[in-house]
């Protein structure tokens, strides 16, 4: 449950170089690492939560695959969009998980990365696709400062 101190610490250290592990391996064999740091939504935390949880276990995946030397150019990351726990009592707007989830992406995710692709857990079919066409919009927008509630 993010809303009460999770992850910790040492639980992000591992889970990163994990990942990061993995994708320096993948490279080296010819491969191109998908790299897809899971945070569970479990909890009743809100989406300003998620978001501090997000930033901070994608950055500390990103340190690791420095520390490796993993080409970031050749990398791809499968990160969750931002939502609330999945107990929080209120549907979510999808311009609030738009707005969320690429001001976090951007604070975290370096520009090389050529590629983002969204996971869906934990939302319906259709819940996802509505809330990946909201990022897609507001992506491609000319707005350089989001605004998040």
């Amino acid at each position: 449950d993010v809303g009460k101190s999770l992850p910790s610490e040492a639980c992000i250290a591992v889970n990163a170089a994990g990942l990061a592990d993995y994708a320096s391996i993948a490279q080296k064999s010819g491969l191109v690492p998908i790299v897809e740091p899971e945070i569970l939504i479990d909890g009743t935390h809100g989406v300003e939560i998620s978001a501090v949880v997000a930033e901070h276990v994608i950055s500390a995946v990103y340190d690791q695959l420095r520390v490796r030397q993993v080409l970031l150019e050749g990398t791809l990351l499968k990160p969750m969009m931002i939502l609330p726990g999945s107990s929080w009592p209120e549907k979510v707007d999808p311009e609030l998980v738009a707005a969320v989830t690429i001001k976090t992406m951007r604070r975290c995710v370096p520009a090389a990365v050529p590629g983002i692709m969204f996971l869906s857990g934990g939302m319906s079919e259709e819940q996802a696709t509505v809330n990946l066409n909201k990022i897609n919009i507001l992506a491609k927008s000319d707005e350089k400062e989001l605004i998040c509630p």
